[in-house]
């Protein structure tokens, strides 16, 4: 059994993020194990201090915001929930320690308590570019927006190795939970911009249509091989004209469930790399999105119930 690490803070960001990981974890039958970092007081001129007595109190304290957090999200979905984590430690460094024994790691975008004063760009942005397992960062959106409900995700491919692990991860996403896949692809013209001059010769002209049924058929295999090893999915694709892969993949999320990226792309990702895309995407998506690294590890733990659920 599989693990997937919710990162916890006690905000409202992060009670989302621990609702999407628990109905994926419920999704794919394996263990969810919530962890929380706390941080040694900082102290404040000559005031004396008991540091022992502080920190037991960071520590006390984290350990409640887990308990509070894991009381509003039970009885949601019967999920297995390993051991929780109540770790000293910079929240990032600890959640990216603990990605590399586990499937999934899933943070919300912004964050209190154990991650005072840190918005994206920080936790969440470390994360994308450290986490040695598949990131999903949830958009604290709207009140009463249910992000762990997926029926329709965009995946973003250039033909690069990491858009191919994108498509893949998004594909086996969108079958666990039966939805569909549009798989995104940004072609840069190469007479766009102030070409109009050749383009309005036949020799150019030509050439153009040429690159753009090549980029057509590159995609559509690629989709056919995706979705032949999902028999049933719907894989859709969709090849967009632009100059800025990020932002049209932004766009995009506007109306999707999540969106998944690779840690980096080549052709039409070529001048973007994490933190680029990913950086972009993590700061601009209007969904939840999955940042799928070079590395995928599996790990073990000791486990406990949550929801009534058997181990």
């Amino acid at each position: 059994m599989g693990r997937i690490i919710a990162g916890i803070d006690g905000s409202h960001g992060s009670r989302m993020a621990l609702t999407w990981a628990v109905r994926e974890a419920a999704a794919r039958k394996t263990m969810l194990q919530p962890v929380i970092a706390w941080q040694r007081p900082a102290e404040h001129g000559d005031t004396p201090h008991d540091l022992v007595s502080d920190e037991q109190l960071a520590e006390r304290a984290a350990r409640e915001q887990l308990e509070q957090v894991l009381e509003s999200v039970a009885g949601q979905s019967p999920v297995t929930i390993a051991d929780a984590l109540v770790m000293r430690g910079d929240p990032a460094r600890v959640l990216c320690e603990q990605s590399a024994g586990a499937d999934l790691l899933v943070v919300g975008s912004r964050g209190l308590g154990g991650f005072a004063g840190l918005l994206l760009g920080s936790v969440s942005a470390k994360c994308a570019r450290h986490s040695r397992c598949p990131l999903v960062i949830v958009r604290d959106g709207q009140a009463g927006d249910d992000h762990s409900q997926i029926r329709r995700i965009v995946a973003g491919t250039d033909m690069s190795d990491g858009s191919a692990r994108a498509l893949g991860w998004a594909a086996d996403e969108a079958a666990l939970r039966g939805a569909s896949v549009e798989a995104v692809e940004v072609w840069a013209d190469p007479y766009g911009g102030d070409m109009s001059l050749e383009l309005n010769m036949e020799h150019f002209r030509a050439e153009r249509i040429v690159q753009l049924e090549r980029a057509e058929d590159r995609l559509a295999a690629t989709v056919g091989e995706t979705a032949a090893r999902h028999p049933g999915l719907v894989v859709v694709p969709v090849l967009l004209q632009g100059e800025d892969p990020a932002q049209i993949l932004c766009e995009r999320s506007a109306d999707a469930d999540l969106l998944v990226v690779g840690s980096r792309g080549h052709g039409g990702f070529l001048r973007l790399t994490l933190g680029s895309v990913g950086d972009a995407c993590a700061h601009h998506s209007k969904c939840p999105v999955a940042i799928i690294p070079k590395a995928r590890r599996a790990g073990r733990t000791g486990i406990r119930t949550l929801a009534g659920a058997s181990p």
